[in-house]
């Protein structure tokens, strides 16, 4: 009982840290007509973001090695607070940077401890549904938090806006503090053999970050962050200025959208964990299953390019973020599978960190794009989304060429190189 209780929390964290991400490109007019904005410097402000985030990522991911997730959870849920607060000051661009800034480098360790904090709780055949269900608190921050937040910031202002998610996020904290820090006795693993049963020392994370099968399972995560940002800084604009849709509909669309990704994702999630549990093979479930969605992924979004009917561009938008939402849970699920135990955390953090360049670049290319095409605004979109096509395309090409790398880890030489488990007896 107590792990679904820790899962409800982290799920709750991740709505808040999507939202937290998800307020800036839903505040977008109000911000850049009371800062006095253009497009190239609101792009500016979202990749800002994720350049703090990387740094943090990497500095609050490694802690893991020495200190509780739960106390670092809560420091970095206190960092949102004090950033989000912050907006009360901020009548400036540079102001506006300054508390992305902030944020940033709190929320980029977010992802990291989560997954080793649940990693604690859940054995290796059940991360699939466990971090789909952590996953798609990213999907409700995103999209179902969409029409709460539109009607704040419509109704109060987007500085007040920001400052209600930044009590929430100390609330949350608070209450996180009367949790457990770890179950009372150890999960069982049913397959022992996994890398992710073992451990390694610290030195070994330069060993598996540059093994074949890892890098492709960031590229991933590269894409998905790539998405991410770019529904998070344009996707309102896009729904409201290309496909005509006014500022309320926009919200409930973003909702639909986030309800459909949410029960997808949490479907593909226990589909997987039940083809794992059957094959002991990550090749005829996760990888298999990841493969499929990037290729329907990339269709939808191609599709997006050519159709004019509103109703047309949000049913292949829709489809392509709803198969967005399952890149994160699938690729976590495989990196927890091939990374030693006691690096979980480590390992997430400095991947993250290196795949969250897609947020600093995707909104400012996403923005120099719209401006280069000048009056034909959907000209400049359109070319961002051909590019979220190719690196589909092309993480389902590295994936099919690494996936058959295998893992060694040996005790005695306490060294470790990760791979893909294709059986285990």
């Amino acid at each position: 009982m107590m792990r679904w209780l820790v899962l409800a929390m982290i799920f709750a964290l991740s709505v808040l840290n999507y939202a937290d991400k998800s307020v800036l490109g839903l505040a977008a007019e109000p911000i850049m007509s009371h800062l006095h904005l253009n497009y190239d410097q609101f792009g500016l402000a979202g990749s800002s973001f994720f350049a703090s985030y990387a740094i943090g990522s990497i500095i609050l991911g490694t802690l893991t090695y020495r200190f509780h997730t739960k106390n670092l959870l809560i420091l970095i849920a206190s960092g949102w607070t004090v950033s989000l607060l912050s907006a009360y000051f901020v009548e400036s661009f540079i102001g506006l940077i300054i508390i992305r800034v902030i944020l940033g480098f709190f929320e980029g360790g977010t992802y990291g401890l989560c997954v080793a904090h649940i990693a604690k709780w859940f054995s290796n055949e059940t991360r699939g549904s466990a971090y789909a269900i952590m996953t798609s608190g990213t999907t409700f921050g995103t999209y179902l938090a969409a029409p709460i937040l539109v009607l704040l910031i419509g109704s109060v202002g987007w500085q007040h806006t920001f400052a209600v998610l930044g009590l929430v996020s100390l609330v949350w904290a608070v209450v996180f503090c009367f949790f457990k820090s770890q179950p009372n006795e150890p999960i069982q693993e049913t397959i022992a053999t996994l890398p992710s049963t073992q451990e390694a020392q610290f030195k070994d994370i330069i060993k598996i970050l540059l093994n074949p099968y890892v890098l492709s399972v960031m590229a991933i995560g590269f894409v998905s962050m790539w998405i991410n940002t770019w529904v998070l800084t344009w996707a309102p604009t896009y729904l409201t200025k290309i496909v005509g849709l006014d500022v309320q509909v926009m919200s409930i669309v973003f909702a639909g959208m986030g309800i459909a990704g949410t029960i997808f994702a949490i479907f593909i999630g226990r589909y997987t964990d039940v083809l794992f549990q059957k094959n002991k093979s990550l090749i005829k479930s996760y990888d298999k299953v990841l493969t499929v969605v990037l290729i329907i992924g990339a269709i939808a979004y191609g599709i997006t390019t050519v159709v004019e009917a509103p109703i047309l561009s949000v049913t292949f938008l829709a489809v392509g973020l709803i198969m967005n939402t399952c890149l994160l849970p699938l690729g976590t699920t495989i990196k927890t599978l091939i990374v030693p135990k006691n690096l979980i955390g480590s390992i997430s953090g400095i991947s993250l960190s290196i795949t969250s360049m897609a947020g600093i670049i995707g909104p400012y290319i996403t923005g120099y794009l719209i401006t280069l095409a000048g009056d034909d605004i959907r000209s400049g979109f359109n070319s961002g989304v051909l590019i979220v096509v190719a690196l589909y395309i092309i993480s389902a090409v590295i994936i099919l060429l690494t996936r058959k790398r295998k893992t060694t880890f040996t005790k005695n030489e306490k060294t470790i190189t990760p791979v893909l488990v294709e059986s285990v007896k």
